[in-house]
């Protein structure tokens, strides 16, 4: 029976006093030279956890512990903010209850004493909110960058979307996810981005001299400097390479030529002059010349370290083997400690089975929905506001990958309006579908990590005013989900044929999974009831948008596989994530939406009108009206 590691590093490594002092040379002496005994998947050894313990050792210097203190600044970046011409902005300040104000003036007393903050005489000024932390003791301090936000020109760095970032995992066994230490206060600031950061509140007026949260482009700066040192795309200038660590540079091959090579550098080693050189110094580029506008291409052997991206801080990722994610973890650190960017580690994991990531559990299996995040939903009332019914939307559509059939359930929420809301009528059906979707929400499915080497299925579930499908693959004979997905039909696409809507679903995974699917080996397996795929892809008389469609599934290797209603074959192979589809069909009849309701054509009796009737007939799907005029 496997077991999960649990390395407990916080004890080993507390503080950066901890990390610095009491390690005895027999720690950190070499690793075993033979490989390690084997042991089953998932089971960890002493050994193992040693080596992975004399890595972080070895690379203590990056690691900061608990608290806020202020990590060294990264090398080859600083924070710049262009506003044009724009006349400054100068706000008031805010009043701050009084039972605050002792901790607020502590809160900016440790700012002022670590060098992150100082008094300022900028024109600028902008407001300052606190926030009660969730002990409901201590204070987050918030400034209200909002008007000043509005002024500085948007960098249009990209951030990586976060199911980009969940995939990629289906061979991993091991696991680790790592945390900037205080990013973005890492990162230094001009002298004019500095004028703009200033903050006014009535202890004084005041300028960040590190890079704050809420600013505009703050999160896109600091995106890059990550991204830039996990794929190598620039590298430090030669007057600021020189404050490198000397064994990071010979890791890196980036000593010169008259370097002594014949010291190889591991974490089995510690070199005491490295150590002593390793105190945080200011980067030496002037504030307008960063490493992306000096634009000097990092050498081959500076590529690719750990073949993903980040999410802004946070970075994740997996190996098969133990040896290999102890092998990734090194070639991380050092190229961490090349850029000189801070680690907090007790917001990191290592060597685990399962990591939190971006909300989501990822492990061996697959990921999940975060269970602490997904049950905070499980007690709420139903909203009294349509701005609260569309935060509960908000927040299901993060996890709406995890949510089968979603907008099928959730189409009466959508069709709301306010005073519908505040009156509490005709809601039976939108409160009926909430109370479904925060089961849904709390009971997610393990998604499967999606894996190229087996064949993708496509499973469409469609009604009247939705369009859902399921994209899977086969588990041991049984359909495992690997996302969900599916919208509400236009009013057009309301009057589309049944067949018509399984077609737009079936085209919404194609497009909307393309990165998942399209590197398959094998043709993409879609079950349904309906035969019309097969004459779309074989017809030569299509047109209008059949022809359409056509062409957009003919890019496609896929395999059509018809399913009658009751086929208990098929249910048997759908895995416990799935409901079968009659399931499915029966619980929304109870949720049909205002636009999904077919409209029944009144009463109306032909012998009412007269053989010799003179008047004007309209027709309306069918009824009979008579008018005397147009």
């Amino acid at each position: 029976m496997t077991q999960a590691l649990n390395v407990d590093l916080r004890k080993l490594l507390i503080s950066q006093k901890t990390l610095n002092t009491d390690l005895d040379e027999d720690a950190v002496s070499g690793f075993p030279s033979q490989g390690f005994v084997s042991t089953p998947p998932g089971v960890s050894t002493p050994e193992m956890e040693t080596k992975l313990r004399k890595i972080l050792k070895y690379h203590r210097k990056i690691f900061l512990g608990d608290g806020n203190a202020a990590p060294a600044p990264d090398r080859g970046v600083v924070c710049d903010l262009d506003v044009g011409n724009v006349r400054p902005v100068a706000q008031r300040a805010r009043q701050i209850p009084p039972h605050l104000l002792v901790k607020v003036y502590e809160l900016l007393k440790k700012l002022l004493e670590t060098g992150l903050i100082e008094h300022s005489e900028s024109e600028w000024a902008s407001p300052i909110v606190f926030v009660l932390k969730k002990n409901g003791v201590d204070i987050r301090m918030c400034i209200d960058y909002r008007v000043v936000n509005e002024f500085i020109k948007l960098s249009r760095y990209p951030v990586p979307l976060i199911d980009d970032l969940l995939i990629g995992y289906e061979s991993a066994m091991w696991f680790m996810s790592l945390d900037m230490a205080s990013g973005f206060w890492a990162v230094l600031m001009t002298e004019r981005a500095k004028l703009v950061s200033a903050f006014i509140c009535p202890f004084g007026h005041f300028q960040w001299i590190r890079m704050p949260f809420g600013l505009k482009n703050a999160p896109l700066i600091y995106q890059a400097v990550i991204n830039n040192s996990l794929w190598g795309f620039v590298r430090l200038p030669p007057e600021e390479e020189a404050l490198v660590d000397r064994d990071v540079l010979e890791f890196l091959k980036l000593d010169g030529p008259d370097a002594d090579r014949t010291r190889v550098q591991d974490p089995e080693r510690i070199c005491d002059e490295d150590s002593e050189r390793s105190s945080p110094m200011v980067p030496v580029l002037t504030d307008e010349m960063t490493v992306f506008q000096r634009n000097i291409a990092a050498p081959s052997q500076m590529g690719p370290v750990l073949g993903r991206s980040s999410y802004i801080d946070d970075i994740a990722h997996g190996a098969p083997t133990w040896d290999q994610l102890c092998e990734d973890l090194n070639a991380l650190l050092f190229r961490l400690r090349y850029w000189n960017i801070s680690v907090s580690l007790p917001k990191s994991e290592f060597g685990k089975l399962t990591i939190p990531y971006l909300s989501h559990e990822i492990s061996a299996e697959g990921i999940r929905a975060t269970p602490k995040i997904a049950k905070s939903v499980q007690d709420l009332p139903f909203p009294s506001t349509l701005k609260g019914v569309q935060s509960f939307l908000g927040s299901l559509n993060y996890y709406n990958k995890f949510i089968e059939d979603l907008p099928v359930v959730a189409a009466s929420l959508y069709e709301l309006t306010e005073e519908q809301v505040r009156s509490g009528r005709d809601l039976e059906r939108a409160k009926e579908a909430f109370e479904i979707l925060k089961c849904k929400i709390v009971s997610t499915p393990l998604l499967r990590h999606p894996d190229r080497a087996k064949q993708f299925v496509i499973l469409p579930h469609v009604n009247p005013w939705a369009a859902c499908a399921v994209l899977g693959q086969m588990h041991d004979g049984v359909i495992q989900p690997v996302r969900f997905t599916g919208r509400i039909l236009n009013e057009f696409e309301l009057r589309y044929h049944i067949a018509e809507k399984v077609v737009l679903a079936i085209l919404r995974v194609l497009e909307l999974f393309r990165p998942l699917i399209y590197s398959s080996s094998s043709p993409v397996v879609i079950y349904t009831r309906y035969s019309v795929l097969k004459w779309l892809l074989n017809s030569n008389s299509i047109e209008g948008r059949c022809l359409k469609w056509g062409l957009e599934l003919f890019r496609w290797s896929l395999e059509i596989r018809r399913v009658q209603r009751d086929e208990d074959g098929f249910a048997a192979i759908l895995g416990a994530g799935i409901t079968p589809r009659e399931h499915l069909d029966a619980v929304v009849e109870e949720l049909i939406p205002a636009k999904g309701r077919v409209k029944k054509p009144p009463a109306v009796s032909i012998e009412m009108l007269e053989s010799d009737y003179q008047g004007v007939v309209l027709s309306f799907d069918g009824a009979a009206k008579t008018s005397t005029r147009m």
